[in-house]
């Protein structure tokens, strides 16, 4: 899970950002919050959930960029060295800052050990790098500066991996170490491999996953279907219909006809109780894509990418949550996630939404509220609700928290100025 993940200059941040994941001392008085975080050390508490408001534009969707560009900079980073630069995003409406390199930083927790690693970047190659590794307390396994390299003496691989010149300066340290079986890399790595990004409008790209954890696991399909049931569609049943496609044949030229083999076609069907010639009720099956709303499909595709995170205790992140969901439905979703019967192995969910419903003091608490807003430079800037003060006083844990965001009190709102005059010119 994550604690902390911080980033400057990249995208449309500025300035040095930081989502924390870790409780506040503060206390809230609505509910009991004990559900909403989970203990994986005696001295902090770690968020279960996160919710990203802010007007369009502001910067909600660039932070699951920001998130995404670390993650896939870790993959794929080490491909092609030689040939080509370093793509980076770096903040563009400064021209002093367009020249520094970008910079992450998360923390995290897998495998009963918790994680720091970071790296600081220009396209040229890397600038910094370093990682730590924390059991009982924080030891350093490298850090790096340029093609200078600071590493204990017990870590045996990379310190040979170093000396034998086998780091290129575009390379990721953490990422060689990991292929050559480095203990502290691997674990990151794994960390990394089950950090998920999702995007709550495209939920069509994940139909196709889910299918194929159903089709291999009847235990994973039963879950699917409790999932569905949990969200209260009046749903009894889900099941694949797998159906042969039909061969094609065509002709190249004057060469004989080609005939291409197709592929079995996976797709869902609903069960749902009618009432037969009797007057009794009976299970009847329906396509899903054509008699389900586009809500139910759009719940039932990323039931798959959910349900795995639940199982392995990981990290999802997901933009436009709330897109084709009803309120009370976006509600459900998060409500797994801090219900510790269902959410048994501590997994994180973290999404950006316009649902201004969520925005109960009976749902989160204030440090699992955050805020992306614009200033008048262009520069998005990340705050939490537990952080924000007005006038010097802090949000108090009984207001309307809802009501006072779409006042403006919190900021993170989009200005239409004289819109309709606009229109009629």
């Amino acid at each position: 899970m994550i604690n902390k993940f911080s980033f400057e200059n990249v995208f449309s941040f500025k300035e040095s950002q930081e989502l924390s994941m870790i409780a506040s001392s503060k206390k809230e008085r609505l509910f009991d919050d004990s559900q909403n975080y989970v203990d994986k050390s005696k001295d902090i508490k770690t968020l279960s959930t996160a919710v990203l408001y802010g007007a369009n534009a502001s910067g909600k969707s660039n932070l699951v960029k920001v998130l995404h560009q670390f993650r896939n900079l870790i993959f794929f980073g080490n491909q092609n060295l030689d040939s080509r630069e370093f793509a980076i995003p770096n903040f563009q409406l400064d021209a002093e800052k367009a020249k520094l390199p970008v910079q992450f930083e998360v923390e995290c927790f897998w495998n009963e050990k918790s994680y720091r690693y970071g790296f600081s970047l220009l396209n040229s190659g890397i600038e910094e790098e370093w990682l730590y590794v924390k059991e009982k307390r924080e030891s350093e396994v490298f850090y790096r500066k340029n093609q200078n390299f600071t590493i204990p003496a017990k870590n045996k691989i990379l310190n040979e991996l170093t000396s034998k010149k086998m780091v290129h300066s575009k390379a990721f340290l953490v990422t060689i170490g990991a292929q050559f079986n480095d203990a502290s890399c691997a674990g990151f790595l794994d960390w990394i491999n089950h950090f998920n990004i999702i995007s709550g409008i495209q939920d069509h790209a994940y139909k196709e996953y889910t299918v194929r954890r159903m089709k291999e696991s009847r235990e994973f399909s039963q879950k699917v279907v409790e999932l569905i049931k949990f969200a209260d569609f009046g749903i009894e049943d889900i099941a694949v219909n797998s159906i042969p496609g039909k061969n094609i044949k065509f002709n190249v030229g004057e060469n004989s006809p080609i005939e291409v083999e197709s592929g079995i076609i996976d797709d869902l069907m609903s069960k749902r109780f009618v009432i037969n010639g009797d007057g009794e009720p009976e299970l009847k099956e329906f396509h899903f894509g054509l008699f389900e709303s586009d809500g139910t499909q759009k719940f039932a595709h990323i039931a798959g990418p959910i349900l795995d995170v639940l199982e392995k205790g990981s990290v999802l992140v997901i933009d436009e949550l709330d897109t084709k969901l009803h309120p009370e439905l976006t509600e459900r979703l998060v409500l797994m996630f801090h219900n510790k019967e269902i959410n048994k192995n501590h997994a994180q969910l973290i999404f950006t939404s316009h649902n201004t419903n969520l925005l109960d003091a009976k749902i989160f608490r204030r440090d699992q509220i955050f805020f992306v807003e614009k200033d008048s430079f262009g520069a998005s800037h990340l705050y939490s609700l537990a952080d924000f003060k007005k006038d010097g006083k802090s949000t108090r844990n009984d207001e309307n928290i809802e009501l006072n965001y779409l006042k403006g009190k919190y900021g993170a709102l989009p200005f239409l100025g004289d819109f309709d005059n606009r229109l009629n010119r």
